[in-house]
């Protein structure tokens, strides 16, 4: 009679919820009617639908959100790790389009363009002027894989425009941003994201590394935003011995899903350290968090952003999608990664600015939690939950102050041009002099005249007049990133970490805590 009851009662709940859905629907779709057949003026419809979903995310979580067609199409060429295109590394100069590099054995190196060739039509369509912009260029020049586009090139020393046909093909997408030896025995990866193609970057960059002589690694994680949660939980892999749980996913709709490792790993052995900051999110919390917990690896940096949700992209009939938050993510000690926003997603995208506030920055005891957020590691080390990831060892924030002037360079992207222009002017003496970027950073200098013709390019370009005084106290400096911008240009962008990174101070630290071994003994964690 019991069971006969609550099948009953079960019965009735999930009629009484289907006729509650059903009468929501029916509500939004009268809604939509009577908008349609009685409002006085005629209502792009589309729009207002999008505006609708748009509203309803919102009120969800900060995450879930609504995808254009564009912005799903965007999304997966990310995920995926390539997008059809014609495979060029450009910058806009003096209205034009500069190439910097072509992708080795892509399109536009099959084709015949070289760096330091001006695209000034595509397609028929004039491709110079003040209103050309990084989107006209990327509509134009991508495109299905297998069609063509024809571009007409401005090259030095010919006289006469050359014509080029470019058949568009799959261009990666690197998620690996640098791989080289800091020392005998200690490598160093900078990962910008997450994709499918990650690992098997990071597989091909530490098989190099290893015969290089590379027995640790420093993984940089800072700045990485996330992408695909299974590229992280597979990067985790490399560094395990079978059966340990790397991540688990909860949801209201979705049971407990364990990720664990398997047999396989490059990098069992050799010391971890992973840098972290408050741009480090998602995927790269999944990563982090495992190492932590399960003493593989020492994090250090700031706490990271605290973005552990789990998300889907659900399709909608017209292209468009809604990514939608179901679960949310656990490190294998137990600790959520997601930090709360339960005083609304306005409050919660102030999370930054009020760690700045509070001093978080630059002095880790500014960070207080709660007995109630403890948890332990494999070897018994007590972390904490409530959001991110809090570093092992902390590294504050770089706040040497700096004349305006010096900034202006930076913010308004001046370094930058300057280094396009500086390119362009001397590509052919660069090339001669400079064939890897070993040689580049050994024998290449800046001079101060380089930097008194980056002052002249500036207040004649942007209308910055220079100021002596400022351009004396951070003379140094400017020309570490300006050579670290022209190397990026003639290399590829590995080459602006590894000509910034000798003066990087979490580099320099970390390189010395890896070296030692004592912190990694005295926090039990693998340091053999």
């Amino acid at each position: 009679m019991k069971k006969l009851l609550t099948l009953i009662i079960l019965l009735i709940s999930i009629n009484a919820f289907a006729q509650k859905e059903n009468a929501t629907v029916k509500k939004i779709d009268k809604v939509v009617k009577l908008i349609n057949t009685q409002y006085v003026d005629t209502v792009d419809m589309p729009h207002l639908i999008e505006v609708a979903i748009k509203a309803m995310t919102k009120e969800l979580d900060p995450h879930s959100k609504y995808l254009t067609k564009e912005e799903l199409k965007k999304n997966r060429e990310a995920l995926n790790g390539s997008f059809a295109g014609v495979g060029i590394h450009y910058q806009i100069l003096y209205d034009t389009l500069l190439v910097l590099s072509t992708t080795a054995g892509g399109p536009s190196e099959q084709a015949g363009i070289l760096p330091g060739d001006r695209i000034v039509e595509i397609s028929g369509q004039n491709a110079t002027g003040k209103n050309i912009t990084n989107g006209f260029f990327s509509k134009m020049l991508r495109g299905p894989k297998g069609s063509t586009v024809e571009v007409k090139i401005k090259r030095r020393d010919v006289d006469s425009l050359v014509n080029i046909v470019i058949t568009r093909g799959p261009i990666p997408i690197p998620t690996l941003d640098a791989a080289y030896m800091l020392d005998n025995t200690t490598g160093y990866v900078k990962i910008n994201g997450f994709s499918f193609t990650t690992v098997k970057e990071f597989e091909t960059a530490t098989e190099k590394l290893k015969k290089q002589g590379m027995k640790n690694i420093i993984v940089d994680l800072r700045g990485n935003p996330g992408g695909l949660m299974i590229a992280s939980v597979r990067l985790a892999d490399e560094f395990l011995n079978a059966g340990e749980l790397i991540v688990y996913t909860r949801g209201e709709h979705y049971k407990r899903q364990d990720y664990t490792s398997s047999k396989k790993g490059v990098m069992k052995d050799g010391r971890l350290i992973v840098l972290m900051n408050e741009w480090s999110a998602s995927a790269s919390e999944i990563f982090a968090g495992a190492m932590q917990d399960l003493d593989r690896g020492l994090i250090a940096g700031r706490r990271s952003y605290g973005k552990g949700l789990v998300g889907r992209n659900y399709t909608l009939p017209d292209g468009s999608a809604i990514r939608l938050t179901t679960g949310h993510y656990y490190t294998p000690s137990g600790r959520c990664i997601q930090k709360p926003y339960s005083d609304g997603i306005d409050d919660y995208r102030k999370d930054l600015q009020k760690r700045l506030d509070h001093g978080e920055y630059l002095h880790a005891d500014s960070i207080h939690f709660p007995d109630s957020l403890k948890y332990q590691t494999k070897n018994g080390r007590t972390v904490y939950g409530g959001g991110g990831i809090m570093p092992d060892i902390f590294f504050p924030m770089d706040t040497t102050s700096f004349p305006g002037y010096y900034n202006k360079l930076f913010r308004k992207g001046i370094v930058n041009a300057f280094a396009g222009d500086y390119f362009d002017k001397n590509l052919g003496y660069l090339q001669r002099n400079f064939p890897d970027v070993k040689s580049f950073k050994n024998n290449f200098t800046i001079t101060d005249k380089t930097i008194s013709d980056l002052a002249a390019f500036a207040e004649r370009q942007y209308n910055l007049t220079a100021d002596t005084a400022a351009i004396g106290k951070t003379k140094d400096r400017i020309k570490i990133f300006l050579k670290a911008y022209i190397g990026r240009n003639l290399y590829e962008n590995g080459a602006y970490y590894y000509l910034t990174n000798e003066t990087d101070k979490v580099i320099i630290n970390s390189l010395e805590i890896i070296s030692d071994k004592k912190t990694f003994k005295e926090t039990k964690v693998k340091w053999k």
